[in-house]
């Protein structure tokens, strides 16, 4: 028995070509997201002929709602909207054997296919002198529940940063802009996904353990607005640097994650009432998703030409 949680982004999917692409309210985000649930269709529908035993897709782009679940295959859980935990942004993940990671893209301030870590607001993120990516963040995260991370795809960048991150990790490249039908590089996805479930079940010291790189983690960031934004943030938060860098230490990777989190999306009081505020930007997710759903209908988007 398999349980697979699929963490799944937009920017290396099949459909997401451009930078609009991946921004909300426009008819490009709406093909992307159509891309992205196809991806998800063709992968799932191989990993269940696999024999994984169910599967969770995260939603993980910007509000959490990119997804139609209408368009998915049936036995898939689909997740939407963020959580405070137990895993950050994710919830309870205390079933799952293994960690797929969908759609990715490289880190801040280096090359690829819209690269960034959690916002581009961060240019750049460097931690014990390497950029960080967000395989290496969603990996850590999981891992004291088990997870083992068996799979990843995105642009080259991406899937060579995440392999570099947790060296025996199974990767797909989705390249920009696509070099072949996007029906056959889904095929690619999905038989790479099956192999990496395939290789959990039959040969499992052939994947990599559950991702706890050790601490501490001295981290450096770079702000894309400026000194002034960094010294706003520096203040705000209690932190060193100069200049637009922003510099802290942090014993272990939980604890550097959060410290990401608040600077790229919080605030003193949205963390007083963070609870309360997750439920606002999950209903605003899921407005934007209505919006979404009426294009869709009025784009008349043939499903069998993706």
């Amino acid at each position: 028995m398999t349980n697979v949680l699929i963490l799944a982004d937009i920017e290396g999917s099949t459909a997401c070509l451009q930078r609009e692409d991946a921004q909300l309210f426009n008819d490009g985000w709406v093909r992307a997201c159509v891309g992205l649930t196809l991806d998800l269709n063709e992968i799932c529908s191989s990993l269940l002929r696999a024999g994984a035993t169910h599967i969770r897709i995260k939603d993980f782009h910007r509000t959490g709602y990119n997804i139609f679940k209408e368009l998915l295959i049936e036995g898939v859980e689909l997740d939407q909207g963020y959580k405070s935990g137990p895993v950050i942004g994710i919830g309870d993940v205390s079933s799952y054997d293994l960690l797929m990671m969908v759609g990715l893209h490289a880190a801040s301030g280096t090359p690829g296919f819209l690269p960034h870590t959690l916002t581009s607001k961060l240019a750049e993120i460097e931690v014990n002198e390497h950029p960080l990516c967000e395989a290496e963040l969603f990996a850590s995260s999981v891992a004291d529940y088990g997870l083992r991370p068996a799979f990843f795809s995105g642009c080259q960048e991406a899937c060579s940063q995440a392999v570099w991150v947790i060296p025996g990790l199974i990767v797909c490249e989705v390249e920009k802009p696509l070099r072949e039908p996007a029906g056959e590089i889904r095929k690619k996805l999905a038989a790479q996904a099956a192999e990496a479930l395939i290789t959990f079940t039959r040969k499992p010291d052939r994947l990599p353990p559950p991702h706890r790189p050790a601490g501490p983690f001295d981290a450096s960031i770079t702000m894309r607005d400026g000194a002034a934004v960094a010294e706003k943030m520096r203040k705000r938060w209690n932190l060193q640097g100069s200049g637009d860098m922003i510099e802290f230490s942090a014993p272990d990777m939980n604890a550097l994650y959060w410290q990401l989190i608040r600077i790229a999306y919080l605030t003193p009081a949205i963390c007083r009432s963070l609870e309360f505020s997750l439920r606002a930007a999950n209903l605003a997710g899921k407005v934007a998703h209505l919006w979404a759903r009426r294009r869709l209908n009025k784009l008349k988007i043939n499903l069998r030409d993706r």
